[in-house]
């Protein structure tokens, strides 16, 4: 089996990388910051917006909450009634998941 060794930024200037994971069920999302000459290390967002607290599997629900007029109402870890009760109280509001 062929490992892959990643090697160090080539650029001259520092940049962040934000990769996305939207999957059906559960969205997730890395970043990595590449220095010139180091080596990058990929490193995942393990707590969103919405939720309690840091989850180990750094992933949220794919789910959003459109109002009537196309603006969100919720996203992700925000469409928990636990946590964002408001959201129960809304009438105008679409539900989108898969």
């Amino acid at each position: 089996m062929a490992t892959h060794q990643r090697q160090p930024y080539s650029g001259t200037k520092r940049k962040l990388v934000i990769a996305i994971d939207v999957g059906t069920t559960f969205s997730g999302v890395s970043y990595a910051l590449l220095d010139p000459g180091l080596v990058p290390q990929i490193q995942p967002v393990t707590q969103f917006v919405g939720q309690s607290e840091p989850r180990g599997d750094s992933k949220v629900p794919s789910i959003i909450y459109y109002r009537q007029d196309g603006t969100v109402a919720a996203a992700g870890a925000g469409t928990d009634p636990e946590t964002n009760p408001e959201l129960a109280e809304m009438d105008d509001v679409i539900r989108v998941e898969w």
